[in-house]
């Protein structure tokens, strides 16, 4: 039996230690993990060829569809890829269930006239364009209108390589975002950046509906607090009410394994950002290495979602 591990030639060699892992843990169930190049799959399916399932770890929605219509299951499934790859469709999608970070959506032809705009002009934007549809109308308010800063980030961007501030250099965030369309946020938590204090977000590791591990993020240099641009981590104990914030969201999909992202505001309170479906899982390693997420989703995958259907 196999397991394929799909990926594009850079997240491959990128990523090589990472699939050793599975291949090393899934040799108790006699299962071969085999990494194949996200290219080569119309040409195996075509073949015929059935693995047991299949993880995919690459962002590419349409290769989860196809996957699916082939009757392989899929970790993440097409849904879970479709909506929380994109920053815009997450927070739009979950909106109702959590309190999420005010998100406007543009197209990349766009930008040039958003980074034109001053500070009261943007908060009237949103005052023009935000649907406070929510029941947290009040608090989304309350983001918006109180902010000192403004985020602009691609909408498919990952790891903060693509998430400016507004007042960055206009030259550095047209040559970062593209032609991609991109999201206009309030950047959450501002006032504490002014006040010289820490900015904050927590990534909460989920399997299925279980929730394994959550981490938070530092940074005293930068709005953005992640990991591989230098972030602080750290392991986070969530209390009673944030347990609650996360199993809202859990309760609106089905996880196979993904890394859900709260900004910390200045009210000490978690506020969806994002929900990165390709989570890696390297800084868990870092700050808990007696935790096996590997493991643990294997598990997950193969008695709970495989061995029982």
């Amino acid at each position: 039996m196999k397991l394929w591990m799909i990926y594009d030639r850079e997240g491959m060699e990128r990523n090589a230690s990472y699939i050793q892992m599975y291949q090393e843990r899934c040799r108790i169930y006699k299962i071969e993990v085999e990494p194949v190049l996200a290219e080569t799959l119309p040409r195996r399916l075509w073949d015929g060829q059935m693995p047991l399932c299949a993880l995919v770890r690459t962002i590419c929605p349409e290769i989860n569809q196809m996957l699916e219509r082939a009757g392989i299951p899929v970790f993440n499934s097409y849904r879970v890829s479709y909506v929380c790859n994109h920053k815009g469709r997450t927070l739009e999608y979950f909106k109702d269930r959590v309190l999420s970070v005010p998100s406007l959506t543009f197209s990349g032809k766009e930008l040039p006239l958003i980074l034109s705009k001053k500070h009261r002009e943007l908060i009237h934007l949103f005052e023009d364009q935000f649907l406070y549809s929510s029941s947290f109308e009040q608090e989304e308010r309350e983001l918006i209108c109180s902010v000192s800063d403004f985020v602009v980030k691609a909408v498919d961007g990952h790891g903060g390589t693509q998430v400016f501030s507004i007042g960055d250099d206009k030259r550095k965030v047209l040559a970062g975002i593209g032609e991609h369309d991109f999201v206009l946020q309030p950047m959450v938590g501002s006032r504490s950046l002014t006040e010289g204090r820490r900015s904050r977000d927590v990534r909460v590791y989920v399997v299925g509906k279980k929730i394994f591990a959550a981490v938070m993020r530092s940074s005293s240099g930068d709005f953005r607090a992640n990991f591989s641009l230098g972030g602080e981590v750290r392991r986070y104990e969530l209390s009673g009410q944030e347990l609650s914030i996360v199993k809202a969201v859990l309760d609106g999909m089905e996880f196979g394994m993904a890394g859900i992202d709260f900004i910390v505001d200045d009210r000490r309170r978690l506020i969806l950002n994002e929900i990165e479906d390709v989570a890696g899982a390297r800084m868990l390693y870092q700050c808990a290495p007696e935790l096996d997420i590997v493991q643990e989703y294997l598990q997950y995958i193969l008695k709970e979602k495989i061995f029982r259907t």
